[in-house]
């Protein structure tokens, strides 16, 4: 199993609903049918390719099922390939912070990746690309904390300008 953590300063809820969107994308980008957020729930699937598998096999076709979904704490999905092999991801979210905290939102995050692989070959290998992973996975969730982020901002920006378009924006003198 890998695990990495990280602690954030965004609210769960944004951050949750970033990684349900990135799902979504993945679903409409793998199988052209989009689904909307309303309706993605536990036990929602669709098949994928993937570039290359844990045993270095490329284009594999994947099943991706949503194991467990709870807004916004837990989101988890297997992907089983053939063989019976399989890989389960998981996100967890811990809230750390008090609501309103005048320090921020503070949560963290926890994401592994379980794998279930029936080949000898895969076992010496898995070793090596753990250690690749959990680093990988560290700067993933960075780069996701630097996302929400960024959504946060932009969706403040535009909630002011429309707040200013509304209230007839002042802040020209028209000279």
């Amino acid at each position: 199993m890998v695990k990495a953590s990280r602690v954030m300063n965004v609210p769960a809820q944004a951050l949750f609903d970033m990684l349900i969107e990135s799902v979504i994308y993945d679903i409409k980008q793998s199988t052209g049918k989009t689904v909307r957020p309303a309706n993605f729930k536990k036990g929602t699937n669709y098949r994928k390719r993937i570039k290359t598998n844990a045993k270095g096999q490329k284009g594999v076709s994947v099943k991706v099922t949503v194991t467990e979904l709870e807004s916004p704490w837990i989101y988890e999905a297997k992907f089983e390939g053939g063989n019976d092999s399989y890989t389960v991801i998981r996100y967890e979210i811990e809230q750390l912070s008090e609501e309103g905290d005048e320090d921020g939102d503070y949560i963290q995050v926890t994401y592994t990746e379980d794998y279930n692989d029936v080949s000898k070959m895969a076992k010496p290998v898995r070793g090596f690309q753990k250690l690749i992973a959990k680093n990988n996975f560290k700067r993933t969730l960075k780069g996701m904390e630097e996302s929400v982020k960024e959504n946060m901002k932009l969706k403040e920006e535009r909630a002011a300008e429309k707040e200013n378009a509304k209230n007839g924006d002042s802040s020209s003198d028209g000279e």
